[in-house]
């Protein structure tokens, strides 16, 4: 199809008004408001596409999924909440009524709600968590083709509604969208989109809609968003399930008297009585009343739900998803079941918590297990306490025997899961020590960003390599491989804008998008809890992401820290390397062409930056792959390295440098996706013959 216009598209002109003026009706700048929400999201089949024209066609099977969904839909679920936000973001979702068919309390409801960005105003549009170029942005009109389609005349003056398609324009390559935006000439405001992305996707296609009203005269606000989703990926006799969403925004009050301690940092807050309301409450906020089809959903599905214990299985996948396994009074730890790393080889172990059905206030456990390369047994226990509702003040207590890395660093907050990127250069440390550890560790939430770990430890480690401490330069004699430190430990995490949901018992976090930064002090002082080293030591790591429209996402890590006084091997700072040969597993936040071995530190600081250009760059249509190179630079020094015998070492004053160029997604499936990389080693640093300098990277990402 080609379409000539002659002269200028009268739709840019159009568009370059909206543009221009979306700042103004954008509702994210309004100071503040508020409005009540009722929203409905059912799963079902099109009956129609069963019945393939001939009814008497139809096999058995066909026939009798037909009589299934000609009487109900596969699910359902509501949610009625009252929402208040305040600039400049700043949200907070107060759920007052819940139901879901087949469950009692679903956590889940607040996802109706997260399918579609909030506003068609911002320059990415976000459907199903993938991010689009929106048409209605700056010099839009060289990435979309647009055609005025009709103009809708009014009575009423200065009231006049465009209607424009949009699609990318033929060779260029993004992340873009095809629809309708239906344009007042009211402030040049959307009173009316409907828009889907533009290429087909192999697991489910999804439609969105959002309608927009003039508000008191003054300001344009959605009042309806609508979403709809093709399962390409499921396939029920020969047909697909589609889930269709509707969200109503009513009582809508602009520039509305909200208190910024009314919003705290909880984003989406479930009611204790949410799931258990009457009929009268949500007949005062359904738009129209239930059909029979939706009264037989609820009906038959809550029977099914009941007798399969459906509340309970989604407690089990959420348990799952969090590392642990519910078997009843116990829960069964994931990460504790097996590991691999070079010291150490396969290790084989099993871990047990008691769960929430013994209590909500306590779980006490521990696990042990066995290392078939270093032919030693590891274990460890512990009990945690809730002191307060959500774990924002917490008490662990806890005693291990097992490994720790040499000169590695450790945040209070860390949790060590097996299929995270980042734990990647575990299975390449050599440098172990064995260490016997008893702490005490108190958990608490300073402030409404702020968390805190306070704690002491007592620690005797033992190096697991060929390594001794010199204590004296004058009496080189004086060598001991085995310490004790007492410690006291304060840890901050400040997460600037992190949101949480919550419900009568939980509590989980939705992330934040800007920096997170962490600060970690340790003191070790001779003789207490039979300490023998005096120190201070610093840590810090700061993380953040941003993307950047037809560029991509980048990411960066900050990580760095100090001691002041000599210490053994242990307690320093290896240079976070990542290779023991020319072919590993890519970690990011870790030097991809560094051995794990290769440099000691008391002062060090790296700076870590991927950019991952996604689809831009190549797409066709069975293989699409996302490109993105990386940089990565380390510094660091060691005042006294003769202290340290034995175990051969650089330090890293000169600066270390490498780079890299990732190809990720070049096989994917629903779970996974793989890919290669490949690092050159530059800088001071580097070797002399090239090929040394290479390492090439098996890029992994579990999508969980």
């Amino acid at each position: 199809e080609v379409l000539i216009i002659a002269g200028e598209n009268p739709a840019h002109r159009i568009i370059r008004n909206a543009v221009e003026n979306r700042k103004l009706n954008n509702p994210r700048n309004i100071s503040s408001y508020s409005f009540n929400s009722y929203d409905k999201m059912i799963f079902t089949i099109n009956a129609d596409s069963l019945r393939h024209g001939d009814t008497m066609a139809l096999d058995s099977a066909d026939l009798k999924l037909l009589k299934v969904i000609e009487n109900q839909h596969l699910f359902m679920m509501e949610s009625v909440s009252e929402h208040k936000y305040l600039f400049p973001d700043r949200s907070h979702d107060k759920i007052i009524a819940t139901r879901a068919s087949g469950f009692k309390d679903p956590l889940f409801i607040f996802l109706i709600t997260q399918m579609q960005s909030a506003s068609f105003y911002d320059e990415l549009i976000s459907i199903a968590g993938a991010n689009y170029i929106n048409p209605v942005s700056p010099n839009s009109e060289n990435l979309y083709f647009f055609n005025l389609e009709d103009t809708i005349y009014s009575d009423q003056p200065n009231d006049s509604t465009f209607v424009i398609s949009f699609r990318p324009r033929p060779g260029k390559n993004f992340d873009g969208m095809k629809g309708l935006l239906y344009i007042s000439n009211n402030l040049w405001a959307i009173k009316n989109v409907i828009a889907a992305p533009a290429r087909t996707n192999e697991s489910f296609e999804m439609r969105i809609q959002q309608m927009y009203e003039f508000i008191d005269g003054k300001q344009w606000f959605p009042v309806q968003l609508n979403t709809e989703i093709t399962f390409n990926n499921i396939n029920l006799n020969k047909t697909r399930p589609v889930g269709i969403g509707k969200s109503y925004r009513r009582d809508i009050v602009l520039d509305a008297e909200i208190i910024g301690k009314d919003i705290a940092n909880i984003a989406v807050e479930i009611t204790p009585t949410a799931g258990r309301q009457a009929d009268t409450l949500w007949n005062q906020y359904r738009i129209d009343s239930l059909t029979l089809r939706e009264i037989n959903t609820y009906r038959i599905v809550d029977s099914v739900g009941k007798a399969n214990s459906f509340d309970n299985r989604m407690k089990g996948l959420a348990a799952m998803m969090s590392g642990k396994v519910p078997l009843g009074y116990l829960d069964l730890d994931l990460n504790r079941l097996m590991r691999y790393n070079t010291y150490e080889g396969f290790y084989l172990g099993i871990g047990l918590h008691t769960s929430e059905r013994v209590s909500r206030f306590y779980s006490v456990g521990g696990y042990v297990g066995y290392g078939f390369k270093d032919k030693d047994f590891k274990y460890g226990t512990d009990l945690l306490l809730r002191l307060q509702r959500y774990e924002n003040l917490t008490l662990r207590l806890k005693y291990a025997y097992d490994l720790e890395e040499s000169g590695g660093t450790n945040f209070f907050d860390d949790v060590i899961t097996v299929l995270h990127p980042e734990n990647y250069r575990r299975f390449y440390l050599t440098r172990m020590d064995r260490s016997e550890t008893v702490e005490a560790m108190v958990g608490f939430r300073v402030f409404r960003y702020l968390k805190a770990g306070l704690g002491i430890t007592r620690s005797h480690k033992k190096a697991a390599f060929d390594y001794a401490y010199q204590q004296n330069e004058d009496d080189p004699a004086v060598l001991t491989s085995e310490h004790t430190f007492g410690k006291l430990i304060l840890g901050l995490k400040f997460a600037w804008g992190e949101k949480f949901i919550r419900n009568a018992t939980q509590q989980a976090s939705l992330g934040t998008k800007f920096p997170v930064l962490w600060v970690q002090y340790t003191n070790s002082t001779a003789g207490f809890l039979d300490g023998q080293f005096d120190y201070n030591r610093f840590d810090a790591k700061l993380k953040f992401s941003f993307i950047t429209r037809l560029v991509g996402k980048t990411d960066v890590q900050l990580t760095g820290g100090f001691i002041d006084n000599p210490a053994p091997y242990s307690e320093l700072f290896n240079g976070h390397g990542s290779r023991t040969s020319t072919f590993s597993v890519y970690s990011p936040g870790a030097f991809a062409t560094m051995r794990t071995d290769e440099f000691l530190n008391d002062r060090f600081a790296a700076i870590f930056i991927t950019h991952n250009f996604g689809k831009l760059l190549f797409r066709s249509e069975f293989f699409e792959p996302e490109l993105g190179f990386a940089f990565n630079a380390g510094f660091g020094s060691l005042e006294e390295p003769w202290r340290h015998r034995f175990a051969t070492f650089k330090t890293m004053e000169k600066g270390y440098y490498e780079s890299g160029i990732l190809v990720s997604n070049i096989l994917k499936s629903a779970f996974s996706a793989l890919g290669l990389g490949l690092f050159y080693r530059s800088g001071p640093y580097s070797f002399d013959d090239f090929e040394k300098n290479l390492t090439l990277k098996l890029t992994l990402n579990f999508k969980l």
